[in-house]
């Protein structure tokens, strides 16, 4: 994760301290791998290790106020890590005393240490998440206290203070539930796993091969945004960190090539957004959706596959006709990798080979934790013999180019005889780097899974999530797609201003109840929500990918945004799409599938040339809506809605081109004239 994505600044320690916070912030991610391939710990201790470990590094190293740093640090900074590494540490040693039983073991002492992690916690969900994060805590929490006093539909029973404070910090429901749980099992190793292909070049072989793709097409600069961004999505699972580690190369690159600064900033957001559903590796909301229903992730990754590939494309089509529209060209010849740079052997042997362990595992039928496990002893493996290697000088070369066309300055290069033991020193440099950049964005996604977990929590006690299910069967009666319309502006008004897998899990718990009882099946139910909780980081009026990328490009945010939606209009419409046609989840009959794939393909790339308006020339507003209103009729699951949206579509193309046709001057009126 990015520090764009925090809300305060992180502290850095030197010398003996900085020596001792990478050890334990080493010791605590390595846990997780251990486990990962030993076997993981019974589920409290697990998750209390995993919580407790994050909770004293947003202590140690988030500031929660900007004046005397150093007096904070000693005074209350770290007599708060270490209240929350006891706290967590209680659940820890007793655990098989509080798993026996249903109510306190201690009740004066684990009240005390429950109301303690609690505001603790607080506080440090304020320092990462925000203010707005811990207003959202405390109101579902008075939603559960408050219950017999609220009007119908929304009243219920109320729980106690009492109550409330066992299942917060002991329950099963509570702070250390399911979801911390597939935070300290799942979602964590995935972060490690992108940590470090990320160190090892995985980065910098996207953007070349994206070079390579895209470069030549009309608007290049836009197409190797889409393409990077999509290729870094599988190692990232955040938006706005997308953005920042793309970003800080695509959009310099677009603006030099004449891209306005509103544009490239949106096509960057856009494309990040993109990256979260993008198989085979998608965010790590993918994986909680994995756990959450308890099926093998490559069901989620078949299902979100064809849906991704639409989308990618549609984006793609609105990048070259936005390209179209403003006279943008190709990227310059010399900035173009040649086929050897893009796809030199042993890059692409460092960046496929654990990815291909990692599926082969999976393939296997082996757990999450195996496969990401030898994934990660696969990647060291590969840095370790990289780091005997010389640099490739075509490689070296290509990126230099790269950089120095942004306006980025090339590192230094790297001396081609060097020592065995200072290649080895780089090696272990590069590796903890990667480790405690991973440790970074796991304290950071724990925080959002712990306030998440929170509400979660909540909504499971409380029934809102069925309260929530009545209220939108009774407003959309018979008509399923005004319920959908219902679900998809809630899902993104919950996802607002919420990572990916906060926005996800929060959505399921209260959503997922009415889709369920609309008919619709599990998957399709879930992915339609995991798709607008990873729209919501570009949805005004918070839109975190969109602050992120204006923060780079300079642009405005109103202006970034309009291009946003207008550029990210199919990925509104492909949830629809995939909840009411099965199909295009992969599932049902090969004929049917390979029909409806057509039909959404085609649907959705007009839908793009209605949004953006440009199809040689300058589209008018009569033969926009005909395409628009045919192209959304025509992605619609039914022959007749098929046939009935070309019509519109052919109708719509044929005045367009009529009116092009009698806007052009006659050549021998204009020689009279």
């Amino acid at each position: 994760m990015s520090s764009d994505e925090r809300v305060t600044h992180l502290r850095r320690f030197s010398g003996v301290a900085g020596w001792l916070v990478g050890s334990l912030a080493l010791a605590w991610i390595l846990f997780h791998v251990v486990t990962a391939g030993v076997g993981t710990l019974p589920n409290y201790q697990q998750r209390a290790v995993h919580l407790g470990g994050a909770l004293f590094f947003v202590f140690l190293l988030y500031q929660g106020r900007p004046r005397f740093p150093r007096l904070q640090l000693f005074v209350i900074d770290l007599p708060c890590a270490c209240a929350c590494v006891v706290l967590l540490g209680y659940v820890f040693v007793n655990y098989d005393a509080i798993v026996m039983s249903n109510w306190y073991v201690n009740e004066a002492i684990e009240k005390i240490f429950g109301v303690s992690l609690f505001l603790l916690l607080l506080e440090a969900v304020r320092r990462t998440l925000g203010w707005m994060f811990v207003g959202l805590i405390t109101v579902f929490c008075c939603y559960a206290y408050f219950g017999p006093y609220l009007p119908d539909p929304f009243g219920h029973r109320g729980l106690s203070l009492e109550r409330m404070v066992y299942v917060f910090y002991l329950g099963n429901n509570g702070l250390l539930g399911t979801l911390m749980g597939i935070s300290a099992t799942v979602v964590a190793l995935f972060l490690i796993l992108g940590a470090l292909l990320n160190v090892s070049g995985a980065g910098d072989t996207f953007i070349r091969i994206a070079m390579r793709l895209g470069g030549r097409l009309r608007g290049g600069a836009g197409m190797v945004a889409v393409i990077g961004s999509a290729f870094m999505g599988m190692i990232n699972g955040s938006t706005v960190a997308n953005v920042t580690s793309t970003g800080v190369l695509t959009i310099p690159l677009m603006r030099r090539l004449g891209f306005n600064r509103n544009l490239a900033g949106s096509i960057e957001a856009v494309a990040s957004t993109g990256g979260q559903i993008m198989p085979p590796i998608m965010g790590p909301g993918a994986f909680l959706m994995a756990e959450l229903l308890g099926i093998p992730y490559l069901e989620v990754v078949k299902a979100a596959l064809v849906p991704s590939v639409l989308f990618f494309t549609a984006l793609l089509l609105g990048v070259y006709l936005m390209a179209r529209r403003y006279g943008l060209e190709a990227l310059p010849p010399q900035l173009i990798p040649s086929r050897r740079e893009a796809f030199e052997p042993w890059a692409m042997a460092n960046l496929l080979i654990p990815i291909g362990v990692l599926l082969f595992f999976i393939l296997q039928h082996y757990t999450i934790q195996t496969a990401v496990f030898w994934s990660l002893m696969s990647i060291l493996i590969m840095m370790a013999i990289s780091s005997l290697l010389p640099q490739r000088k075509n490689v070296a070369e290509a990126s230099d180019r790269s950089l120095d066309l942004v306006g980025l300055e090339a590192p230094a290069p790297r001396r081609k005889k060097a020592s065995v033991r200072g290649r080895v020193a780089e090696l272990l440099r590069a590796t903890y780097d990667g480790l405690y950049n991973a440790s970074l964005s796991v304290v950071y996604i724990a925080m959002i899974i712990a306030a998440a977990q929170v509400m979660v929590s909540v909504i499971n006690l409380t029934g809102l999530g069925v309260t929530l299910s009545q209220v939108i069967l009774s407003i959309g009666g018979d008509y399923l797609i005004v319920s959908l319309l219902l679900t998809m502006a809630l899902a993104i008004v919950l996802g607002m201003g919420m990572p990916t897998p906060a926005a996800y899990a929060v959505g399921a718990a209260v959503l997922a109840p009415p889709l369920l009882n609309l008919g619709f099946d599990r998957l399709p139910s879930h992915l339609f929500l995991y798709f607008f909780a990873s729209v919501s980081a570009i949805t005004p009026p918070v839109a975190a990918g969109i602050f992120a990328a204006i923060a780079i490009s300079g642009g405005t945010f109103l202006g970034t945004a309009r291009y946003a939606l207008t550029l990210a209009c199919s990925l509104f419409l492909l949830p629809f799409l995939f909840i009411l046609n099965p199909e295009l989840t992969l599932a049902g009959d090969p004929l049917a599938i390979v029909f409806a794939m057509l039909s959404a393909l085609i649907g959705i790339g007009f839908l793009s040339v209605a949004a953006i308006g440009q199809l040689g020339e300058s589209m008018r507003l009569l033969p926009r809506l005909m395409v628009g209103a045919g192209a959304v009729v025509m992605v619609t699951p039914g022959l007749w809605f098929d046939m009935v949206g070309m019509a519109g579509v052919v109708v719509g193309l044929s005045l367009h081109r009529l009116w092009c046709h009698a806007s052009r001057p006659i050549k021998g009126r204009d020689e009279h004239a």
